[in-house]
């Protein structure tokens, strides 16, 4: 898989296969490392003994990366023009610029586009999300708002950036306000070049943590690098990167790109070999690799190793059946006859579930009054209004240029 990915990154012909593939696992293995769109485009008139139905597996995950991320493109718009209608400054921390890094826009992957803005507009925020038909989903880890949407359109809102250390998050510690404004847009920001430099580095540091780190995240990394030109800070970016002691992770992370998609680099790949392995055995724990990338970051390694999904579950079972101890609080009478614990539960859950219900139809109804005094409003102002809804959002849609950011883009603000 990785001869297939060098040759079409590098834009160079694909070797001969000298021995046979097995095709349904290296499909399974790009779909899980989020490259089947690079799979596939290598693949192309190589000489290769492939089943029919695994090629026509490959070739549908193929075609769904190409219509998500088309999907993705436009749902970014219609983001990007509601936040801007509302006057809500947004700052885009990943979006589907990632595409042009690459040679063809179809090499590219949409994982998720992640949105920073102030904390006191998460509530509207999530009212207009509402509106576009997205789901709020549950974020066990608690870092963002995550929405979803039909056909698997994630949008991710930060109020803080989603990195944990404490130099970095003095970095970007800003007001959204105070970051690039995106060309031809008031409300919307973009990072800079050494900002985006960093905050892709620190994004690869977190997906470490959490166990998610893959092989899409490494040659987005390596395409951006390679656009970076002599103007760029790297003495500035290194000294961060040592100050919050993630300088060697970034090194090795560079060195396996060498390793990839570079002929006779000279280095000395110990640690970026355990790297690939832990990258390509689905993030299975290595402590010495935690050790020599990470020295600081012990504790919350500790944190994600542990079984996640079972102490969810453990912590909701104790939540509703909490011990006797906690009950007698609220319970009195359960000092006397502890047997009547049972009762106890059903009673609070009752309680609960009561008020939960309450709780979600006064929501609804709060929901539908202002959707009802919103098309009064609407019905008052006449046709002008409702014309030129349709109208914009339709004009940024047909047009797509609305936005014109290069690989290495931003505007200085004013």
């Amino acid at each position: 898989m990785l001869m297939l990915l060098t040759a079409i990154i590098n834009q160079t012909p694909v070797q001969t296969l000298r021995r046979r593939v097995r095709w349904e696992v290296i499909s399974d293995i790009a779909d899980y490392q989020n490259v089947t769109g690079l799979l596939y485009l290598g693949m192309l008139g190589v000489e290769k003994e492939i089943s029919e139905d695994c090629q026509e597996v490959i070739y549908q995950r193929y075609r769904r990366e190409l219509l998500l991320r088309q999907s993705y493109k436009t749902a970014e718009e219609v983001i990007m023009w509601q936040l801007e209608r509302y006057g809500i400054d947004a700052l885009f921390l990943s979006d589907t610029s990632v595409s042009e890094l690459y040679p063809k826009s179809e090499m590219g992957y949409v994982r998720q586009i992640e949105i920073l803005v102030d904390k006191k507009h998460l509530l509207q925020i999530r009212r207009l999300m509402q509106d576009m038909d997205y789901e709020q989903k549950e974020d066990r880890l608690g870092n963002g708002s995550i929405f979803e949407r039909v056909p698997g359109i994630q949008v991710v809102f930060y109020d803080k950036v989603p990195i944990m250390n404490k130099v970095f998050r003095r970095y970007f510690s800003e007001p959204v306000k105070k970051y690039l404004r995106m060309e031809n847009y008031k409300f919307i920001h973009i990072l800079s070049d050494e900002e985006e430099y960093l905050y892709r580095a620190g994004r690869m540091v977190e997906l470490y943590l959490t166990g998610l780190l893959k092989v899409r995240e490494v040659i987005d990394f390596w395409q951006y690098q390679k656009l970076l030109d002599e103007g760029f800070p790297w003495k500035a970016v290194r000294e961060l990167l040592e100050k919050a002691r993630w300088g060697e992770f970034i090194r090795q992370i560079e060195i396996l790109s060498m390793l990839w998609f570079e002929d006779g680099a000279k280095q000395q790949f110990g640690l970026a070999l355990e790297l690939e392995e832990y990258i390509f055995s689905h993030s299975q724990e290595n402590k010495h690799l935690d050790q020599m990338l990470l020295p600081d970051e012990k504790p919350r390694l500790d944190f994600y190793w542990r079984n996640r999904e079972e102490e969810w579950s453990e912590r909701k079972q104790e939540w509703l059946f909490p011990p006797k101890e906690y009950m007698c609080q609220f319970f009195p009478v359960l000092e006397k006859i502890p047997s009547l614990l049972v009762f106890c539960w059903l009673i609070r859950d009752f309680r609960f579930f009561r008020n939960t219900v309450f709780s979600k139809c006064s929501k609804a109804w709060f929901w539908i009054s202002v959707r009802f005094l919103d098309l009064k409003e609407k019905m008052k102002g006449g046709g002008e209004d409702m014309k030129e809804e349709k109208e914009v959002p339709e004009e940024i849609l047909i047009t797509g240029n609305n936005k014109e950011k290069g690989t290495l883009r931003g505007e200085e603000n004013v």
